[in-house]
């Protein structure tokens, strides 16, 4: 009785060590912050990342153009501002769809 318990133990913890390569990383994605402005030309990508189990600050990860990731915290006095800058021009160059007009 105590061989098959024995093994059925064993197997356990090994599932479970298998397993933990497949979890998600647990903590706050950046190590290192930058505390000055990002030149919004430069702005390919902004993602923001709130709050969570696995990080008690909100963060904002800004990829640029040629694939550089700079980590900025997303309470920050300048990022509010910021924001609404990139938001307005992304929206100034944002292509319109026109229809043709009807010629009955």
């Amino acid at each position: 009785m105590a061989k098959p318990l024995l093994v059925l133990a064993a197997l356990t913890l090994f599932c479970c060590i298998a397993s933990m390569d497949a979890a998600p990383r647990r903590g706050c994605r950046c190590i290192r912050y930058n505390t000055a402005p990002v030149r919004k030309n430069m702005v390919e990508k902004v993602e923001i990342f709130p709050i969570s189990g696995n990080c008690r600050r909100a963060e904002m990860i800004i990829t640029g153009k040629n694939g550089f990731k700079v980590c900025v915290k997303a309470d920050q006095k300048w990022v509010p501002e910021w924001l609404n800058a990139l938001e307005k021009e992304k929206d100034a160059f944002q292509p319109t769809t026109v229809s043709p007009a009807d010629n009955n």
